[in-house]
């Protein structure tokens, strides 16, 4: 059965967007993958550049960490202290700004990345006061990239804990006086490639190029192919209309020759005549089907006598036939000789010696034709049934037709919503089962 062209249109829409979701999976999947390794490269330089930096700046670093450790617990002089940190921190920042870029440099020799890193000390807790001293966005940063980091990545992360006892003598009361350092600080060193987009997408646009060109190749194909479908189905439509308009014109001279053979007065010619214009009218009758479906089928014998008719037209085959005939409620004798001449004629035509039918009018009208010639090719059973269409081999060049007969009788019990179905027989010829319905 032929499906519409908007169903093949629905299932190419489908594989399409099938197509076009794998591809942006893995699309996707590329992205991440070269994501995680250009992230992978810049934190190797970066780390590189942090244990530079740790072997520059360690004194600067323990100076700045023992200060944090010193620092008092009392409030007004805390902050007055950290104001202190903070400039000191901010002094080391200056001066190794130029030597952490210088480093990113060197080791970026290679690459193309745009890092930034930053060493800081993020928080400083008073476990006395129970208090964070270091405002949020406000923390101490030891060295820091002259690119500023948007979305940092952590490369390591420190925690210091202490709880001094500082012990001070005054001379000239001649006293001593306690005083206890208890904070927590943490402190981390972040970075991040800040062209990490670009860099992703630089490596990905021929991916991304090629998989578009994939799939408008696919959508220009589809379109051509379409094309090319409907202009062939518009050729075959006004071939077919053409073929119909010829058959509708004959009809006219084919009833003047009926008149004018009337007048002829030998014998032998008017015959041929007559056989002719028989022919012509039969060849006419296949290609314009006939609406006639108001004289149903009555009984057994009106089956046996079409059955006898054929038998007689066709002495160069055997025809058997089974016939269980209950009732029948539709099926008009016209269109049953249509469905049983055609069959038969069709087995003639492709070699057939055999020819067994089986009838069978119950419930449903079951119509079965089995023969023993040639049979159809697999590939061609599919189009049997279109109009004008013929089998295409060497075996078929001598045999006359329009290729209309199974085109009849498909559209004969398409007309009573039933069902056709054919299959070659293992060793030869073809078997064709007809169902119909047989309720009013």
């Amino acid at each position: 059965m032929k499906l519409p062209k908007k169903y093949y249109s629905s299932l190419f829409a489908i594989v399409l967007l099938i197509l076009v979701a794998l591809q942006a999976y893995y699309i996707y999947n590329s992205y991440r993958l070269i994501e995680r390794d250009l992230i992978l490269s810049s934190r190797e330089i970066a780390t590189k550049v942090m244990n530079d930096m740790d072997e520059k700046n360690d004194i600067n670093n323990d100076k700045l960490l023992a200060y944090f450790k010193r620092l008092n617990h009392e409030k007004d002089k805390q902050i007055s202290e950290l104001q202190v940190i903070q400039n000191k921190a901010n002094f080391t920042n200056s001066q190794y700004r130029e030597i952490v870029d210088s480093l990113i440099n060197f080791y970026n020799a290679q690459h193309s990345f745009e890092i930034a890193i930053r060493s800081e000390v993020y928080s400083v807790y008073d476990e006395i006061n129970k208090k964070e001293l270091i405002i949020p966005n406000q923390s101490f940063i030891f060295y820091e990239s002259k690119r500023k980091i948007i979305h940092p990545m952590n490369i390591n992360e420190s925690v210091w804990s202490t709880d001094d006892l500082n012990t001070e003598k005054d001379d000239k009361l001649g006293t001593e006086k306690s005083e206890r350092h208890k904070y927590k600080i943490k402190a981390k060193i972040d970075f991040e490639l800040l062209n990490l987009k670009f860099l992703i997408i630089k490596k990905i646009i021929p991916l991304i190029l090629i998989s578009l060109l994939i799939i408008g190749l696919i959508v220009y194909l589809y379109w051509k192919s379409l094309k090319n479908l409907t202009k062939q189905e518009d050729k075959n439509n006004q071939l077919h209309l053409t073929i119909d308009s010829i058959a509708h014109e004959l009809n006219t001279p084919i009833t003047t020759l009926k008149f004018a053979s009337q007048n002829i007065q030998d014998l032998e010619t008017k015959q041929v005549i007559k056989r002719q214009i028989n022919r012509l009218e039969n060849t006419i009758e296949t290609i314009l089907i006939k609406d006639n479906k108001n004289d149903v089928l009555l009984d057994k014998l009106s089956m046996i006598k079409v059955i006898d008719d054929l038998k007689n037209q066709y002495a160069t085959i055997t025809i058997l036939s089974t016939i269980n005939f209950e009732y029948n409620h539709l099926l008009s004798q016209y269109d049953f000789e249509q469905i049983v001449k055609n069959m038969i004629e069709n087995s003639v035509k492709y070699g057939a010696t055999n020819c067994n039918l089986n009838f069978d009018f119950n419930r449903k009208i079951k119509l079965t034709f089995t023969d023993d010639g040639i049979g159809i090719p697999v590939k061609d059973i599919p189009h049997v049934f279109d109009k004008y269409y013929r089998v295409d081999r060497t075996i078929n060049q001598h045999i006359n037709g329009l290729g209309v007969g199974l085109y009849i009788i498909k559209t004969i019990v398409d007309s009573y919503n039933g069902k056709i179905t054919l299959q070659n027989n293992a060793e030869k010829g073809v078997e064709f089962k007809i169902v119909l319905p047989n309720e009013n």
